[in-house]
């Protein structure tokens, strides 16, 4: 009978003690749920909000262009959005790759083009991404817009210019975004848009 009682009390004890550990055990949250939590970062590594704010400055730009003008005479156009290329030390592909279909809605919601989704260009998307270099050629340029039926392109590129000095450093970011004739290879407009952060004493 003792021997009952004692596992009895030993077992009520154990999960209390586990009850305990799980109430002091980290939370997951959403942004929404704590105020200032997605308001800013806690260094100068580029974030979703950053890239946010630079694609809504070149797209307000983008919509106040001839290229805008040149779309309506042309009935609503077709056009695709190529990944945008990181020339960044920041590991922001995932976020990037979230950044077409964001210029995908924009430009679908304006109502100038028609838009041929990323999501069904698998092939070209993974040709876009091994390009060595920023600059398409005309000829590739024109052959991927024959390939999925776009007569222009959309496409951008992010870097970084990093300043350091003792113990502060500062760093500009830039998302530059481009509209490509695809038949040409002809750009079209091109703007970019710049974000500053840094860490001083």
């Amino acid at each position: 009978m003792q021997l009952k009682k004692t596992v009895v009390t030993s077992l009520t004890g154990m999960a209390l003690l586990g009850a305990g550990f799980s109430a002091c055990a980290p939370k997951p949250v959403r942004g929404e749920e704590v105020q200032g939590l997605d308001d800013e970062t806690m260094s100068t590594g580029l974030d979703r909000r950053d890239l946010q704010k630079m694609l809504h400055d070149n797209m307000q730009v983008l919509q106040t262009s001839a290229v805008i003008q040149r779309w309506q005479a042309e009935n609503r156009p077709t056009v695709a959005v190529l990944p945008i290329r990181n020339d960044t030390s920041e590991h922001i592909e995932s976020a990037l790759d979230t950044l077409i279909s964001d210029v995908e809605t924009i430009l679908i919601n304006g109502g100038h083009v028609t838009v041929v989704s990323h999501e069904n260009q698998g092939a070209l998307i993974e040709e876009v991404k091994r390009q060595a270099s920023g600059a398409f050629d005309m000829a590739t340029v024109s052959r991927w817009g024959k390939q999925i039926g776009a007569r222009y392109f959309v496409t951008g590129k992010t870097f970084a210019n990093d300043e350091r000095r003792n113990d502060e450093r500062r760093v500009q970011y830039t998302l530059f975004m481009q509209v490509l004739n695809a038949e040409t290879g002809e750009i079209l407009f091109q703007n970019k848009a710049s974000v500053t952060k840094a860490l001083v004493k």
